[in-house]
This record gives C-alpha cells, sequence and structure tokens, in this order.
C-alpha cells in the first residue's frame, strides 16, 4: 500500500498520458497477481480432492462398508459420500470459473467484483467441507454409541482394545473429532486463508485506483 500511495503521488507531477500508462501499468500487475492466486486456489482444491479420495486406498473399504451395513447406515453413508462428491466437484469446476473469468477481465470494476465473487465462493466452500465433516461424524457416531454391539464392532475395526472402557473410549472420539475437525480448519485458513488475504490486498489497491 505504501508504493501504491508514492505511485499515486508520483502520477500527481506528471502529465495525463503518463498518468495513464502508469494506472494501466499497475492494474496489469494486479490482474496478474490476482490472475495467478485464483488460479492456485483452483490447484489446491484439485489437490485436496485428490488427496481426500486417496484415503479409501489405504483402508479395507468392504469391512467399512460391511460395519455401515450391520449398523444401519449404510444407505446414508452412500447417499451423503456421494452428494458430497458431487457437490465438491462443482465448487472446483465454480473456481475454475472464477479464474477463467479474472484471466480475461477488461477492467478494474470486473476485477474487483470477480474477487469478491471468488473470496465467497471460498468461505461457502470451507464452511461445506467443515459442516458436512462435522454433521457426518456426528450422525456415525451416534449410532455407534447407540447401541453397545456397534460399539464393539467399531473398535474391531478400528483395532481398539475390546476392554477400551465406553466412557473413556466416547471421550477419546469426541476430542479427537474436535481436534481433526480443528486441524481441518486451521489447515483452511493457513492455505486458503494466505490467498485470500492477497486477494483482498489486491482489492483495497483497485479500489484506490477507482477513487
Amino acid at each position: 500500500m505504501d508504493d501504491l500511495d508514492k505511485l499515486k503521488g508520483a502520477w500527481k507531477k506528471q502529465d495525463y498520458s503518463k498518468h495513464k500508462v502508469s494506472i494501466n501499468e499497475i492494474y496489469k500487475m494486479l490482474h496478474a497477481k490476482s490472475s495467478s492466486y485464483v488460479k492456485w486456489i483452483f490447484y489446491i482444491s484439485i489437490i485436496e480432492f485428490v488427496l481426500m479420495n486417496s484415503i479409501m486406498f489405504f483402508r479395507d473399504m468392504d469391512k467399512d462398508m460391511a460395519f455401515y451395513k450391520e449398523i444401519g447406515l449404510y444407505g446414508f453413508i452412500s447417499i451423503s459420500s456421494y452428494a458430497t462428491f458431487a457437490v465438491v466437484i462443482g465448487f472446483i469446476y465454480a473456481f475454475y470459473k472464477n479464474y477463467r473469468s479474472i484471466k480475461v477481465d477488461s477492467n478494474a470494476k470486473l476485477l474487483m467484483a470477480n474477487i469478491l465473487k471468488t473470496r465467497k465462493t471460498v468461505k461457502y466452500y470451507i464452511y461445506f467441507n467443515v459442516g458436512a465433516m462435522t454433521i457426518l461424524m456426528g450422525i456415525m457416531f451416534y449410532y455407534i454409541f447407540s447401541n453397545p454391539n456397534s460399539i464393539a464392532l467399531y473398535k474391531e475395526i478400528s483395532n481398539i482394545p475390546q476392554d477400551f472402557d465406553s466412557n473413556t473410549f466416547l471421550i477419546f472420539v469426541v476430542v479427537f473429532t474436535a481436534a481433526l475437525i480443528g486441524v481441518v480448519l486451521l489447515i483452511y485458513r493457513v492455505i486458503y486463508g494466505i490467498l485470500l488475504r492477497r486477494l483482498n490486498r489486491n482489492y483495497r489497491e483497485l479500489e484506490q485506483l477507482e477513487s
């Protein structure tokens, strides 16, 4: 922002044509940076999607599905998994559209509008992912702890000793779930937060150019 203020001060000492060229050069710089940030949001969402779906290769999915059938959650888990998959794909497509839109923006007002749109999309994406994870885990553990047989089965597939006290196990699950959600939020805040803050800085600089 200090550099931008210095440039604005310098513009006042230039003739109009030079002033116009300086504004165009700064806009091009902000445009290129914004396009790069949105492109990275798109790339990171793809990487995240691939990594999250790679977990299934490290688990015995047949065993997991058998467990869900046993406790009556197979249909719910299957439908919610496909629904979540579809929604995340939709968000990734939205990130791609945001990137394409910003890449071809021809003026500052359009770029500012698309920066705001991208920020909203990222926030909704984070809210959806964290919310869906919280709800799914909450429902699953509710079903598990509603039935002693389900607790025993869950301990078995999770390699948890059967003599592990159920109350202690419940406390462990609640703490672990809260910690997991906290870690996910922290990761989102660090990775997406950095890009969003840089986009926000570009937005403020564009506002100054338009003022």
